[in-house]
């Protein structure tokens, strides 16, 4: 990032201690969610407006990311009983719920104002369903929702979660959606996510700027950091390593 005038710079690289952690468990996560060959930029049929599109689209990223015989209801509105939560809802327009055997998503009609948090949230519920159906979490129940975006990363969903992230971060949505950013909420960081993001595409061996021209301003600077100090190598034992992870700033 450039410094004008002494402003302060900003830092897209994530902290060591989050670096390791998040090399670390996508390392972990690897092995247990589906082979995608490639990035998905955009959703396999034009954005839903309403719950009936939300399910077809839903359905077909599903088809592209290995999880077409994976069923679930989707559900508006107020939680119904008999649901447990597989995460944190909280500060969430959309989440994944068990009712005995069967996934149910349940969703707020605001989640469709803004483009950007409709997407990442329909990547985050993928990779936790993903998750879920290989095994469940590896760790600390604090660190749910940050295991589910980067389950969505490995899942080509990263850009999806990484565009999405920014808008949380900045609390913003340009005005008029009538959405209260502040109140919503990210398992990563935009740094923890570009990271991620990074550390996939140097496994994937993809050029950056097939990653690069999916992005925003902001994420695309956050790449370009993580990108260059991962480097040729995506071996989570060249990077720093870490016990645990430190609480995300989102």
């Amino acid at each position: 990032m450039f410094n004008f005038w002494g402003a302060p710079s900003v830092e897209f690289l994530p902290g060591e201690e989050s670096r390791a952690w998040v090399a670390e468990t996508l390392h972990e996560l690897l092995p247990r969610v589906a082979s995608v060959p490639s990035l998905l930029s955009a959703p396999p049929s034009p954005m839903p407006r309403g719950f009936d599109e939300l399910f077809d689209v839903l359905c077909g990223v599903q088809a592209q990311v290995g999880q077409a015989d994976l069923e679930f209801t989707l559900l508006e509105g107020a939680t119904p009983p008999g649901l447990a939560p597989l995460g944190d809802p909280s500060g969430q327009l959309m989440h994944t719920y068990l009712r005995e055997h069967e996934y149910v998503v349940l969703a707020s009609p605001q989640v469709f104002r803004v483009p950007e948090v409709l997407l990442a949230s329909m990547a985050r519920e993928v990779g936790r369903m993903e998750i879920h159906r290989h095994g469940g979490h590896l760790g600390d129940p604090k660190d749910r929702e940050a295991e589910a975006e980067l389950a969505a990363v490995l899942l080509g969903l990263g850009v999806w979660v990484a565009n999405g992230a920014y808008r949380f971060e900045n609390k913003c949505c340009g005005g008029g959606c009538g959405i209260d950013l502040s109140r919503l909420r990210a398992g990563l960081s935009l740094p923890e996510v570009s990271f991620a993001l990074a550390w996939d595409g140097r496994r994937r061996g993809l050029p950056r700027r097939a990653v690069l021209r999916h992005l925003g301003a902001t994420q695309r600077a956050a790449l370009k950091r993580s990108w260059s100090y991962i480097g040729p190598t995506t071996q989570p034992a060249a990077l720093p390593q870490a016990a645990h992870r430190l609480p995300s700033s989102v």
